[in-house]
This record gives C-alpha cells, structure tokens and sequence, in this order.
C-alpha cells in the first residue's frame, strides 16, 4: 500500500536515528506496523527492526506499562516476530507479573492471547494472566473473541492448565463463532452465494471428482473448504483461502508469510487433527486458466490425498458451491 511503501520507512528511519524511544513511542509504532501488517525489509527503513524497536524502548530506562508491554506482545506475535517479545519479555519484572491482578479487561485479553500465541507458556506473565481471567467479567466482544481463542489454545496446546470457567468459554465462543462466520463470508461469500476465488476452487475440486463441503463450521473455525477423510482416504482436508489482508507486507508487495492471528488458526485446526492446505487468492488469480487451476489445487492435495483420487476422473464433486 502506498502507506508501506512511503509514509512508514519514514517513520522507521526516524526511529532508527534517535538513541531511544519512549514506551508509548515504540508501542505506537509497533501497533501500527501490526495493524497493516508490515514488516519492511531492514535495508529498507535504516535497519530498524521490531526486535531493535523493543530495545530502543527498554534502553530507555523508562518503565514500560503493563498495558504497553500486552500490545507490543500482540504486534509481535502478528507480525511473526518471537525474538521481539522474547527481548521484552526477559526484561519484565516482578512488577509487572502483580500488575496483572489489578489490569482491565483489554489488557488482560490482550495479554493472555498474545503469550498463548507465542508459546510462552512457562512464562510467570501467562499463569498471573490465566489467573486475572478467570475472574475477569469480558465485556466486549473484541475482548471475547480473544478470550475464546485463547480458551481453545488452553485445550489443545496447555491441557494440564486448569481450564477458564466454562460460563466466559461458552459465552466468548458463541461471539467468536459468529464474528468467524461474518468475516469469511466478507471475504469469500457464502456456500449459496460464493466469492470468485471460492466458486473457482470448489470448481477445481468438481472437476477432479473430489466430494466437498463450502464454509465449514468445523474444528472450531469457519474452513472455506472441506474435504472429509472418506474422501481423502485418511484425514480430513481444510482449504483455506488467503486475502491480502491475511498477509504481512514487505516494503512494495504482500509476502507468503501469513499474519499471525491466521498461523494460530491453522497450527490450532492442525492440532485436531486435520491436514491445512493454503491457497493464496492473488496466487491463484495469476493462474492462466481453469485447467491451470485444476492442476495447480491437484499438486497440492497429491500428498494428503490418494493419487487416484486427486488424478480426477471420479464421480462428480457434489461441492456445495461447485462452478
């Protein structure tokens, strides 16, 4: 976007020229690169990284906020940047693990998500977060939907944790299931009225004969398509299609590297269980021709599902948006 391309090296290479920066500072600046996804190359922006960003903050001297330290985790773990919270993370206090007792709703949300995402489990930040959410009354539904995927990393990822009370996790996974619906059917459409991309995908897999479901309640998310093990012959497939906006930016165009909240989605589906196929959307609009897009979803179903069945020439799909 012109805002990557211009206005954010600029900014990026002030940084890079001041010794320190204020918390707030470096948190701002972290949060925005998070929220349109960039991470420019560092010879772009005066090799400033967010990892050099966290240290210019903490050489600051100056005490970095609880609420600051949760949204420079959250930025860092969407912009896939685990070295970043690591440096921040080691420099946390015993401070800052009492705060979390007296935190509000965001920052507790935003906390325990974030630390969850990147894994840090034996950190003393995630048991004081697990600990405040437990009898933390989550209010809005931002907050919810993070609560509620952090409840499901709980489950699959820390199961000897004592779990979040079953009341937040039935009431935050009712919000977060409907607002997952929402955003796939902006992005892609619906099973009855599918966008381009889905009607050309379910379309590819009519035409190799391959029975599949569109828009998929399953596994806790909303998967665009569905491939059942009887189908594939052992798991069960997920395709997921992937915006631009699902994608970190690099200093002209969008990378293969996938926003942070989407790599929790598909090691969190993988976890139970089924096997995750990605399909770049700009990817395959540069596929030539239907044919093209035929053989491009086949070579990458050929691994996860029985050669015979992905060569084509099997009944008709019967996909719920075939094309």
């Amino acid at each position: 976007s012109p805002l990557v391309v211009g206005l954010l090296p600029r900014l990026l290479g002030r940084a890079g020229a001041a010794a320190v920066l204020l918390p707030h500072s470096a948190a701002a600046l972290l949060h925005g690169l998070a929220a349109v996804r960039a991470v420019p190359p560092p010879e772009a922006c005066d090799g400033v990284t967010p990892e050099g960003l966290v240290q210019k903050m903490l050489g600051s001297g100056l005490p970095v906020e609880l609420g600051e330290a949760a949204s420079v985790l959250r930025s860092c773990a969407q912009l896939g940047q685990p070295a970043a919270a690591t440096a921040l993370l080691d420099a946390c206090t015993v401070e800052h693990a009492e705060a979390v007792a007296f935190a509000d709703p965001q920052t507790i949300a935003v906390l325990l998500w974030s630390l969850l995402a990147l894994r840090q489990h034996s950190h003393a930040l995630l048991l004081k977060a697990l600990d405040a959410a437990r009898v933390t009354a989550f209010r809005l539904p931002a907050q919810l939907c993070l609560v509620a995927e952090a409840a499901l990393m709980l489950q699959l990822e820390l199961p000897d944790a004592p779990p979040l009370p079953a009341e937040i996790v039935r009431t935050a996974g009712q919000l977060w299931a409907k607002s997952h619906f929402l955003a796939a059917e902006a992005a892609h459409g619906t099973a009855q009225a599918p966008g381009a991309t889905l009607r050309e995908v379910s379309g590819a897999l009519d035409a190799l004969g391959l029975r599949h479901g569109v828009q998929v309640h399953a596994a806790m998310y909303v998967l665009d398509l569905v491939l059942p093990p009887e189908v594939t012959g052992g798991a069960p497939v997920a395709i997921l299609l992937h915006t631009d906006a699902d994608m970190l930016q690099g200093a002209a165009k969008p990378s293969s590297d996938l926003v942070g909240g989407m790599q929790v989605k598909i090691r969190l589906v993988q976890s139970q269980g089924w096997v995750v196929i990605s399909v770049l959307e700009h990817e395959w609009a540069a596929l030539s021709s239907d044919a093209a897009k035929v053989h491009g979803i086949r070579e990458q179903l050929l691994p996860h599902v029985g050669r015979d069945k992905a060569a084509g020439g099997g009944p008709p799909g019967g996909g719920q948006a075939g094309g």
